[in-house]
This record gives structure tokens, C-alpha cells and sequence, in this order.
């Protein structure tokens, strides 16, 4: 709960957006405090993706596409995007699945991305990876994401394009520079603290880094994770954050760094307590599925959704 006042007052709207881009950043983006959170295209079908960027485009939000790659829908309705980098490369990787700077610049000199976001785990199922299954592949997926069609498409548990905080770091400034200066992010669920701490260290030493920093809790969901991943592992939302605050002002670089929080951001309420902890903005998944007509059924993974909007292909 929260405490009210007995006058209140009018709110500037202009308080309803935040700049996003540290000193290193060339095209900083004004982005809104409320997002859609990264969910990928073959997760969800074409017509979910559709209507989820049409939904950002009629909000002035952005939408985050999830590790799954950057499609043609994310792009069809002209919705801002933010776009998510995972372990597996997708939409900027080479047939042997390593990161393709070439691919990567590619996509993210598109008008329509305006930042780029770098997985390192999720709050539904920290440190676990993914499978998007081979019966779940369609011609429009793989070429999303640059894979074979008739094979799994796996998401390994960690990345191999750095090692340690500090070759992080250099990674996001890298991105940065191909990407034509677009604000850089980290996503994760905070696991054990001194690695957190030891990026933020990093980030001080190095004087770069990270332009936005996204919180994932660890009560976060998916459709497609084992239970106890979901249930178990990884920190809640309000301690993470809270814990992610302190370290970037105990740094000194708190100024720099925009924080995105999301799991289970459903409400006004969730959104003004989040930015009260200390987040610039959050994001939403969850609130979002349900606009769009989820019933948690949890089959997502499939091919059997109730409400079809993780069912691309029928099987």
C-alpha cells in the first residue's frame, strides 16, 4: 500500500518520460516510464507480435522483442523497439551461431530500434537457457532468427562473446559504436550479489559501460519454464532493485545509468511503488498477455495455446 496526500496535486505529463543514454550515447532515447517486456516472436505468434507493437505505436511506448530475434512483425506496425540481445544471437549470427557484428549493425541501424538490450538471464528462469522446439519453427521464425528450420532452436545458459564483468563492459561500448551510438542495456535477474557488485565496479572503472541497466524479478513468468526455476531461483523484483540503487549511488555513477524493473508489473500501483524503490521505468509482460487475451494455461511451448496467441503453426 501507499500513502495518500489530502492535496494532491496536478502532475506535469512531461514526468511520464525519461531520457535514456549515459555520455557515450549519440542517439538518446526519450522513452515512457510504462513498456511492453521483452516476450520473442515464436514464443508468441505474428498476430500477438502485431498487436503488441500496434500497441506501443498507438501509446508512444516501446516494445521489447524478446531474445528471439528482430522480425518483420516487430516492424510492420512502425511501434518504437527495444531490441533484445540474448545467448543465442538471434537476428546478428553466424550458422555457427556466434555474434555477427555485420548482422547486428544491420538490424540495429533500423529507425525503428532505438535501443539495444543484452540478456544475461531472465527472472522466470535465471542461469536455465531455452529450447524454442523444431515443431514450433516456421519459415517467417527461422528467418527471424537465423536458424535452420526442422532443428531446436536453443538459447545456451550463458554467453560466449565476453568473460567477466569487465569484458561486458567493453561489449556494450562495442555495441554502441555499431549500432551508430543508440543507448546500450544489461537484463538480468539478480542472482549473487558481489556479481552484481562487480559489474557495477566495472562500469565505474572503466567510466563507461551500460547506458540503462533492466531488473528482472525472479517472480517473472513464462509459459515454458521448469517450476522450480520460476518458483525458486533468482531475487524478487523489490529486492533487486533496491539492492541495484544502492550500488549504482555507492558508485557514484547512479546518474548515468537508467533502471528498467519488470515481474509482475501489473498495476499503477506496482508502477508507482517500483519508481519509488528507485526504477526509471518498468516494464510489463504479463499485463500485456493479458490484454491480449492469455489465460496462463501454460502451454505455451506447445502448440496448443487456448487463447492462440503462442500457436504459429498448428500441429
Amino acid at each position: 500500500w501507499i500513502k495518500h496526500s489530502l492535496s494532491p496535486t496536478d502532475l506535469d505529463e512531461t514526468l511520464g518520460r525519461v531520457t535514456v543514454g549515459g555520455p557515450h550515447c549519440t542517439q538518446p532515447y526519450n522513452a515512457s516510464i510504462f513498456n511492453i517486456s521483452a516476450m520473442s516472436y515464436g514464443a508468441l505468434s505474428k498476430n500477438a507480435i502485431l498487436a503488441l507493437n500496434g500497441g506501443a505505436k498507438m501509446g508512444n511506448f516501446f516494445h521489447n522483442t524478446g531474445e528471439g530475434g528482430l522480425s518483420k512483425f516487430h516492424l510492420q506496425p512502425g511501434g518504437d523497439i527495444c531490441w533484445n540481445l540474448g545467448t543465442g544471437y538471434f537476428g546478428c549470427r553466424t550458422k555457427e551461431g556466434n555474434f555477427c557484428p555485420e548482422k547486428f549493425a544491420e538490424n540495429a541501424k533500423k529507425l525503428q530500434v532505438k535501443m539495444i538490450e543484452v540478456k544475461l538471464s531472465q527472472g522466470a528462469k535465471p542461469a536455465h537457457g531455452g529450447i524454442l522446439p523444431a515443431a514450433k519453427l516456421t519459415q517467417d521464425i527461422a528467418e527471424a532468427r537465423g536458424v535452420e528450420l526442422n532443428e531446436d532452436c536453443v538459447s545456451p545458459p550463458k554467453h560466449k562473446t565476453f568473460k567477466g564483468p569487465m569484458s561486458l563492459v567493453k561489449l556494450c561500448d562495442k555495441l554502441r559504436k555499431l549500432s551508430a551510438g543508440k543507448p546500450i542495456g544489461i537484463k538480468l535477474c539478480v542472482g549473487l550479489h558481489i556479481e552484481l557488485a562487480a559489474i557495477v565496479r566495472a562500469m565505474k572503472e572503466s567510466g563507461s559501460g551500460p547506458d540503462f541497466i533492466t531488473i528482472d524479478g525472479g517472480e517473472g513468468g513464462t509459459g515454458a519454464a521448469p517450476p522450480e526455476f520460476s518458483n525458486s531461483v533468482g531475487t524478487p523484483l523489490v529486492d533487486g532493485l533496491a539492492l541495484t540503487i544502492d550500488l549504482l549511488n555507492g558508485a557514484g555513477i547512479r546518474n548515468n545509468v537508467k533502471v528498467i524493473c519488470s515481474g509482475k508489473v501489473l498495476s499503477g500501483f506496482s508502477i508507482v511503488r517500483n519508481l519509488s524503490i528507485g526504477a526509471d521505468m518498468c516494464n510489463s509482460a504479463r499485463a500485456m498477455m493479458f490484454a491480449l487475451g492469455c489465460i496462463q494455461a501454460l502451454k505455451c511451448h506447445t502448440n496448443r495455446c487456448p487463447s492462440e496467441n503462442s500457436i504459429e503453426k498448428w500441429l
